[in-house]
Protein backbone atom coordinates (compact mmCIF):
# COMPACT_ATOMS: atom_id res chain seq x y z
CA UNK A 1 0.00 0.00 0.00
CA UNK A 2 1.16 3.62 -0.75
CA UNK A 3 0.00 5.95 0.87
CA UNK A 4 1.07 9.94 1.09
CA UNK A 5 -0.42 13.21 3.32
CA UNK A 6 -0.87 16.34 1.84
CA UNK A 7 -1.88 19.42 3.67
CA UNK A 8 -2.60 22.45 1.79
CA UNK A 9 -3.97 26.37 2.98
CA UNK A 10 -7.11 26.95 1.20
CA UNK A 11 -5.50 29.13 -1.56
CA UNK A 12 -6.75 28.25 -5.34
CA UNK A 13 -2.96 27.99 -6.44
CA UNK A 14 -3.20 24.97 -4.37
CA UNK A 15 -5.24 23.09 -6.22
CA UNK A 16 -2.70 22.11 -8.98
CA UNK A 17 -0.55 20.65 -6.55
CA UNK A 18 -3.00 18.54 -4.94
CA UNK A 19 -3.78 17.58 -8.57
CA UNK A 20 0.43 16.70 -9.18
CA UNK A 21 0.01 14.71 -6.18
CA UNK A 22 -2.71 12.75 -7.45
CA UNK A 23 -1.52 12.06 -10.87
CA UNK A 24 1.99 10.91 -9.19
CA UNK A 25 0.44 8.41 -6.62
CA UNK A 26 -2.39 7.15 -9.43
CA UNK A 27 0.65 6.38 -12.13
CA UNK A 28 1.66 3.69 -10.13
CA UNK A 29 -1.14 1.88 -10.73
CA UNK A 30 -3.02 3.61 -13.55
CA UNK A 31 -3.25 4.31 -17.22
CA UNK A 32 -2.99 7.43 -18.91
CA UNK A 33 -6.63 8.23 -19.50
CA UNK A 34 -7.50 6.89 -15.74
CA UNK A 35 -3.98 9.04 -14.16
CA UNK A 36 -6.13 12.60 -15.69
CA UNK A 37 -9.52 12.07 -14.72
CA UNK A 38 -7.86 11.38 -11.09
CA UNK A 39 -6.19 14.43 -11.64
CA UNK A 40 -9.09 16.46 -12.70
CA UNK A 41 -11.24 15.24 -10.38
CA UNK A 42 -8.64 15.87 -7.25
CA UNK A 43 -8.40 19.33 -8.87
CA UNK A 44 -12.03 20.02 -8.78
CA UNK A 45 -12.85 18.61 -5.45
CA UNK A 46 -10.19 21.04 -3.99
CA UNK A 47 -11.38 23.77 -6.28
CA UNK A 48 -14.72 23.10 -4.88
CA UNK A 49 -13.22 23.04 -1.22
CA UNK A 50 -11.75 26.46 -1.83
CA UNK A 51 -14.58 28.00 -3.43
CA UNK A 52 -17.31 26.86 -1.53
CA UNK A 53 -16.48 25.03 1.96
CA UNK A 54 -13.69 28.35 2.62
CA UNK A 55 -15.89 30.29 0.86
CA UNK A 56 -12.06 31.93 -1.10
CA UNK A 57 -10.48 32.47 2.24
CA UNK A 58 -6.79 31.19 2.30
CA UNK A 59 -7.09 30.63 5.69
CA UNK A 60 -8.26 27.35 6.11
CA UNK A 61 -6.34 24.16 6.03
CA UNK A 62 -7.39 21.11 3.55
CA UNK A 63 -5.76 17.85 4.57
CA UNK A 64 -5.58 15.07 1.43
CA UNK A 65 -4.83 11.73 1.68
CA UNK A 66 -4.31 9.29 -0.86
CA UNK A 67 -4.03 5.43 -0.55
CA UNK A 68 -3.40 3.45 -3.30
CA UNK A 69 -4.49 -0.40 -2.75
CA UNK A 70 -4.62 -3.39 -4.88
CA UNK A 71 -7.94 -2.96 -5.84
CA UNK A 72 -8.35 0.97 -5.96
CA UNK A 73 -6.77 4.42 -5.09
CA UNK A 74 -8.92 6.29 -2.37
CA UNK A 75 -8.11 10.04 -1.94
CA UNK A 76 -9.91 11.70 1.21
CA UNK A 77 -9.89 15.55 1.62
CA UNK A 78 -10.94 17.28 4.78
CA UNK A 79 -11.52 20.69 5.38
CA UNK A 80 -13.30 23.12 7.59
CA UNK A 81 -15.27 25.34 5.99
CA UNK A 82 -19.09 25.77 6.41
CA UNK A 83 -21.03 22.91 4.97
CA UNK A 84 -21.17 22.40 1.48
CA UNK A 85 -23.75 20.06 -0.12
CA UNK A 86 -26.27 17.52 1.09
CA UNK A 87 -25.29 14.37 0.83
CA UNK A 88 -28.16 12.59 -0.79
CA UNK A 89 -28.54 15.60 -3.50
CA UNK A 90 -24.66 14.42 -4.66
CA UNK A 91 -25.70 10.63 -4.57
CA UNK A 92 -29.16 11.73 -6.75
CA UNK A 93 -26.91 14.13 -9.24
CA UNK A 94 -27.76 13.61 -12.74
CA UNK A 95 -24.33 13.01 -14.29
CA UNK A 96 -25.00 13.94 -18.01
CA UNK A 97 -23.85 16.93 -20.08
CA UNK A 98 -27.24 17.73 -21.21
CA UNK A 99 -26.50 21.54 -22.74
CA UNK A 100 -25.49 22.84 -26.18
CA UNK A 101 -21.52 24.11 -25.90
CA UNK A 102 -21.86 25.93 -28.47
CA UNK A 103 -24.37 28.75 -26.77
CA UNK A 104 -22.49 30.81 -25.19
CA UNK A 105 -25.44 32.77 -23.59
CA UNK A 106 -27.32 29.43 -21.92
CA UNK A 107 -23.97 27.73 -20.65
CA UNK A 108 -24.85 26.62 -16.87
CA UNK A 109 -23.53 28.24 -13.82
CA UNK A 110 -23.10 25.43 -11.00
CA UNK A 111 -22.70 21.78 -10.45
CA UNK A 112 -20.11 21.45 -13.39
CA UNK A 113 -17.62 20.06 -11.02
CA UNK A 114 -19.48 17.76 -9.09
CA UNK A 115 -20.84 16.44 -12.20
CA UNK A 116 -16.85 16.04 -13.88
CA UNK A 117 -15.85 14.74 -10.37
CA UNK A 118 -18.70 11.98 -10.55
CA UNK A 119 -17.95 11.13 -14.32
CA UNK A 120 -14.39 10.69 -13.50
CA UNK A 121 -14.41 8.60 -10.77
CA UNK A 122 -16.48 5.37 -9.53
CA UNK A 123 -17.42 6.68 -5.88
CA UNK A 124 -18.01 10.02 -4.56
CA UNK A 125 -19.01 10.60 -1.14
CA UNK A 126 -19.90 13.99 0.65
CA UNK A 127 -19.91 13.94 4.82
CA UNK A 128 -20.30 17.09 7.64
CA UNK A 129 -18.87 15.89 10.24
CA UNK A 130 -17.96 17.20 13.14
CA UNK A 131 -17.86 20.98 11.50
CA UNK A 132 -16.02 19.23 8.76
CA UNK A 133 -16.16 18.32 5.53
CA UNK A 134 -15.18 15.05 4.54
CA UNK A 135 -14.83 14.04 0.66
CA UNK A 136 -13.58 10.35 -0.25
CA UNK A 137 -13.19 9.66 -4.13
CA UNK A 138 -12.19 6.48 -4.94
CA UNK A 139 -11.16 5.04 -8.41
CA UNK A 140 -10.92 1.15 -9.01
CA UNK A 141 -7.96 -0.60 -10.07
CA UNK A 142 -8.08 -2.27 -14.02
CA UNK A 143 -8.80 -6.20 -12.87
CA UNK A 144 -5.64 -7.82 -14.29
CA UNK A 145 -6.34 -10.77 -17.01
Amino acid sequence: MNRVTLNIISNLENARLAGLCAREVACQAFDETSVAEIELATVEAVNNCIEHACAGSDKHQISIKFWLTEDRLSIQMIDEGKAMIDSEWLDNLNCDFNFDDTDFENLPEGGMGLKIIKNCMDEVSYQQLDEHNRWLLIKYRPVAE
